[in-house]
C-alpha cells in the first residue's frame, strides 16, 4: 500500500466519523429520515455502480484532475460544514445553520458509492439488485448506530463541536495534500518523506490546540 492508499483510507474514515458526529445532533425521526435518504440513493447509484470496474476506480485515483476535483470538495465542505460546526459551539446556529447541518456531506454519499462497488466487485455472481439492498440494509444501518454511538459516547454538543473541528483541519490538510503538484521522486525519498509529514502532522496539531482552546475560550465567556 502506497501513500496514496493510505491517505485515501485515512480520509474514509475521517469523512465517515465527521458525518457521524454532525447526525448525531439529529433525532430519532430525522436519523430515520436520513437512513431512507441514504437508502434511496444508494438504490438509485446501484446501476451505475455495477458498471464500475476496479480499473476505472483506480484509474480515477490516479488522475491528477480528478484529485485536484477532490482536494476542491474536501475544502470546500471542512470551510462549510466547518463553520457549522463552530457556530453550532457557540449556540449561534440560525436556521441556515441548522439546515447545513441537517444536510449529509458529500464526501459520504461518495463514500457511500465506492463503497457499494466494492460490494458488488466482492460479490460477482450475485444479483446486483439483491446487492443493493443489501448495502441499504447495511450501510444505513451501520451508519445510524454509529451516529447513535457517538452521541451516547460524547452527549456534549461541544465535546462532539470539537471532535468536528479538529478533524475538519485534518480532512482540509490531506484535500491540500492531494492539490500537490506532481513532482519526480528524489534518489532517497524517505527522508524527505517524513520530514513533509512532521510538518504537515504538527500544522495539524497546532491547529487542533487553537481550535479546541477557542471552544473552552467561548464556553467560558458564557
Amino acid at each position: 500500500m502506497n501513500l496514496v492508499q493510505l491517505l485515501v483510507f485515512v480520509l474514509a474514515a475521517v469523512c465517515i466519523a465527521l458525518a457521524a458526529a454532525q447526525m448525531s445532533a439529529l433525532r430519532l425521526r430525522g436519523l430515520a429520515v436520513l437512513a431512507i435518504v441514504l437508502g434511496a440513493g444508494i438504490l438509485m447509484a446501484g446501476d451505475v455502480a455495477s458498471r464500475t470496474s476496479l480499473a476505472q476506480v483506480a484509474s480515477w485515483v490516479s488522475d491528477p484532475q480528478r484529485r485536484l476535483d477532490l482536494s476542491a470538495l474536501l475544502l470546500l465542505e471542512a470551510l462549510v460544514f466547518g463553520g457549522q460546526a463552530v457556530a453550532a459551539a457557540q449556540g449561534r446556529a440560525g436556521l441556515k445553520w441548522r439546515i447545513v447541518g441537517a444536510c449529509p456531506p458529500p464526501t459520504l454519499l461518495a463514500i457511500l458509492f465506492f463503497g457499494q462497488v466494492a460490494a458488488m466487485l466482492t460479490t460477482e455472481g450475485l444479483d446486483y439488485a439483491l446487492v443493493s439492498w443489501a448495502c441499504v440494509v447495511v450501510f444505513a444501518g451501520l451508519f445510524v448506530a454509529a451516529a447513535c454511538l457517538l452521541r451516547v459516547l460524547l452527549p456534549d454538543p461541544l465535546m462532539r463541536s470539537g471532535l468536528r473541528v479538529a478533524l475538519y483541519i485534518v480532512q482540509a490538510a490531506i484535500g491540500l495534500w492531494l492539490a500537490r503538484p506532481a513532482q519526480a521522486l528524489p534518489a532517497d525519498p524517505t527522508p524527505a518523506m517524513w520530514a513533509r509529514l512532521g510538518v504537515l502532522a504538527i500544522i495539524v496539531f497546532v491547529f487542533m490546540a487553537l481550535g479546541w482552546l477557542w471552544l473552552r475560550r467561548s464556553t467560558w465567556n458564557r
